[in-house]
């Protein structure tokens, strides 16, 4: 299955969370990385940050079905994920 649905099933590969082998420590390094990189160049760096743990128990679900279909999901692969909501 994996095989025949993972051009639907990638991420960003600046996503940390959610994925195999990633997590908090590789966000943070990142981030800063990035604001040394800026820094050291005479930047000034700004911070938002968003605690999205609970984003999925709130988010409309209907929402992000219509929005897969948007995308060419193909139906039996979002028929498989209703059924696990």
């Amino acid at each position: 299955m994996h095989d025949k649905f993972k051009g639907f099933l990638t991420s960003h590969p600046l996503q940390f969370g959610y994925k195999k082998g990633t997590g908090c420590q590789d966000a943070v390094f990142a981030a800063q990385q990035t604001f040394n990189y800026f820094v050291c160049r005479g930047s000034t760096v700004f911070l938002s940050a968003l605690d999205a743990s609970k984003a999925f128990d709130r988010i409309s679900h209907a929402k992000l079905f219509n929005k897969l279909v948007a995308r060419n999901v193909p139906c039996c692969l979002i028929d498989i994920l209703v059924r696990l909501v």
